[in-house]
């Protein structure tokens, strides 16, 4: 197993922990994000959080970062394996 494909793996770990610290973050703003049992993370409702104070922006960092981290990760490990595959 290549050391890319580690890193890619460990990437996606690194974002995932991220993740779940940005949603335990916004857990205590329930209310700003679940004040409407429809809403989604759209803009108004990252506004909402945001307007909330120091967590608030902590979590939309984290989520931010996990989205990042998680996705960057998932690329590494595609290239890595269709160039070990031999199609790149």
């Amino acid at each position: 197993m290549g050391i890319v494909i580690l890193e890619s793996i460990g990437i996606v770990a690194i974002g995932v922990a991220l993740g779940y610290a940005g949603t335990r973050l916004l857990g205590q703003y329930r209310k700003a994000f679940f004040a409407d049992p429809r809403s989604v993370m759209t803009l108004e409702v990252v506004l909402n959080v945001a307007r909330l104070g120091g967590p608030g922006y902590l979590a939309i960092v984290c989520l931010i970062g996990a989205a990042g981290l998680v996705s960057a990760g998932i690329v590494f490990l595609i290239m890595e394996t269709v160039h070990r595959l031999g199609w790149l």
